[in-house]
């Protein structure tokens, strides 16, 4: 047996014995939330009876395909196929995908912090808002998949010099399909040709071949919602993927951030955006009323100061990205707590936890569950230092990359918002987790010294 042999073999079996760790974790949680089409609520809820409908009639009701990626229906009618509609083979399905996910993290780890890679794989298979997510009828797993080969391809671009026309396509594609499923990553087509054009021309790329790259990454990445973007220009004349940003800005951005400037709950500042939207006439056609409820959003906006936008902004984002994703778990949000959006403000919401005994059990699991957002928030200064010692280039697009994604959620709290960005949070955690085991190594070599 020669080494390549020999090498191919240890390869294959690390790569299995890594899958079957993120599997079976996943597997556990899925066993121990029991569960069934009783439980779905929400957009599980309508994810599952839509694709169902989908499933035996072939049609989407135009108001979903308006509001909804077509991608995300696709995905979920082939589950159910694969299934046979049983939710919990559906749900198994989709952890043996979400256990792919990590592998694929753990690939894009190994091109560009290869010292830290089986950290950062295993930041991903602990994740507890990955395995949350993975267990509920949603379209996050199968977006990350997609957004993960997008991240390994462009990483590919980024550090390698060969087949860069072959890496641009994939990527491109791989991005245009995670749009498919969400349209979040709309814009970044576009946003993304200016910083790719200068990483390329760092790298002493002749420049037709940067002219022909780009080209190529634009093309592929169109490609998978090309029909869509046409129809809506042609029978909409609407250069939106959806109609959902109206209905977002005006009923959920704009609400959360007056409740908080003026004090009030949520219920009397969406009882303020109706009466502005009194001003406007809604028609039938829904991406026309998309464009009205962004008027009505922007002019509720209008009345609030622009440095009390900005904070409502950057403090959503942070409490995103520290918030403990089990508070996305089922079980703990079948507890008795308050609403967070009906009081409108965290420091109320975190006064009526502590003055209600009812609350108790839930404000200690959520006690427990925040050593780990202590730990992402540490993990984040920890390892964006050392990225930006070791990597310039590396830093500021993690850094954009990151900036993207919080800027376009807005400041609708909720930690499964923050779930685009895992990758690179997983990059920072691995930093740290690789710091602290060479900490606690170095210790220990001087303490057998010692004695």
């Amino acid at each position: 047996m020669n080494i390549f042999t020999q090498n191919k073999k240890k390869f294959v079996n690390n790569t299995f014995i890594l899958f079957s760790i993120a599997f079976l974790i996943r597997l556990i949680y899925l066993i121990l939330q029991n569960p069934s089409t009783e439980k779905l609520f929400e957009d599980e809820l309508m994810y599952w009876n839509h694709s169902l409908r989908y499933l035996d009639r072939g049609i989407l009701e135009e108001s979903i395909k308006a509001e909804r990626m077509h991608g995300v229906f696709i995905y979920i009618k082939l589950l159910l196929i694969l299934s046979l509609k049983n939710l919990k083979v559906y749900l198994v399905l989709q952890s043996l995908l979400d256990a792919l996910n990590c592998f694929i993290i753990y690939k894009i780890g190994s091109l560009i912090l290869p010292k830290q890679k089986l950290y950062i794989y295993i930041s991903a298979i602990i994740s507890p808002l990955m395995i949350i997510l993975s267990s509920q009828v949603l379209s996050e797993t199968i977006f990350l998949f997609f957004f993960t080969l997008f991240l390994y391809f462009l990483s590919k671009v980024i550090i390698e010099n060969n087949n860069l026309l072959y890496n641009m396509a994939i990527a491109g594609l791989f991005l245009g399909l995670s749009t498919t499923i969400r349209s979040i990553t709309y814009p970044l087509i576009f946003l993304l040709i200016l910083p790719i054009f200068i990483i390329l021309f760092k790298k002493k790329v002749l420049k037709y071949k940067i002219f022909f790259s780009c080209l190529i990454f634009l093309f592929f990445s169109l490609l998978p919602i090309s029909s869509r973007v046409y129809e809506n220009i042609i029978l909409h004349n609407s250069f939106s993927l959806t109609n959902q940003t109206g209905n977002h800005l005006a009923y959920w951005v704009a609400p959360l951030i007056i409740s908080e400037s003026k004090n009030i709950n949520r219920a009397d500042a969406i009882e303020y955006i109706d009466k502005i939207a009194d001003n406007y006439t809604l028609t039938d056609n829904n991406y026309k009323n998309d464009k009205i409820l962004r008027q009505v959003g922007f002019k509720a906006l209008s009345e609030i100061n622009k440095v009390d936008i900005i904070s409502h902004w950057i403090k959503a984002g942070l409490i995103n990205l520290s918030a403990p994703s089990i508070l996305l778990d089922k079980s703990l949000r079948s507890l008795p707590h308050p609403s967070f959006y009906e009081t409108g403000n965290i420091l109320l919401w975190l006064k009526l936890i502590l003055s209600n005994s009812e609350y108790y059990e839930y404000l200690i699991i959520l006690l427990i569950a925040s050593f780990s957002s202590i730990f992402t928030v540490v993990s984040f200064i920890v390892g964006s230092v050392y990225i930006f010692k070791n990597n310039r280039i590396i830093f500021i697009l993690t850094k954009l990359y990151v900036l993207y994604f919080l800027l376009i959620t807005g400041p609708v709290l909720s930690p499964k918002y923050i779930f685009p960005i895992l990758p690179c949070l997983f990059f920072y955690q691995g930093i740290t987790f690789f710091k602290l085991f060479n900490f606690f190594k170095r210790l220990n070599t001087c303490n057998f010294r010692k004695t």
